[in-house]
């Protein structure tokens, strides 16, 4: 089983794969805020934790609007260009417009969600190549990462256990 299929299977077992996915795009956009921290400091080592945590949060996103995980990464590797900020943003800002929509009935946009996962994952792929660490690696550092996790659904989103407050 590939890094995907088995963050797939993660959020089978927690429950998420039925959880709203404006909620986690609400978590995809705190893991960019952490992406963009690393750059700023140059840290590598927060670039490939968030680049592999926003990869699984978009995997989750996909399964919770039955997308196609598959295709937005074999499309995405025919991007040939930046990840700016302002590509970051532009994209992210399409996705969670398009993403509300989508959810609120408009199912003619599937089509355009899976476009913007599918920008956005040319983007983590552009940022990791740009620092030297493999897209690959970042995956399945973000996987080992929660593979043992464990934590609650809260108000649609899933809070590990050592964020819960008693």
């Amino acid at each position: 089983m590939n890094t995907t299929e088995l963050i797939k299977q993660w959020a089978i077992d927690r429950n998420l794969h039925t959880a709203d996915p404006n909620k986690q795009f609400d978590k995809l956009i705190e893991e960019y805020g952490e992406l963009v921290n690393g750059l700023n400091k140059g840290n590598k080592e927060i670039i490939v934790d968030s680049i592999g945590d926003m990869y699984v949060v978009l995997t989750i996103m996909m399964q919770q609007i039955n997308g196609y995980m598959d295709t937005a990464l074999r499309l995405s590797n025919y991007y040939d260009g930046t990840a700016t900020t302002l590509d970051y943003v532009e994209r992210l800002y399409y996705l969670g417009k398009t993403l509300k929509e989508f959810t609120d009935g408009n199912t003619d946009l599937f089509s355009a969600v899976q476009t913007m996962v599918t920008e956005v994952i040319e983007l983590l792929k552009e940022t990791s190549k740009e620092n030297d660490v493999s897209f690959d690696e970042c995956i399945d550092a973000a996987y080992n990462e929660i593979k043992d996790r464990k934590g609650k659904m809260i108000d649609g989103v899933f809070v590990k256990e050592s964020d819960l407050i008693d």
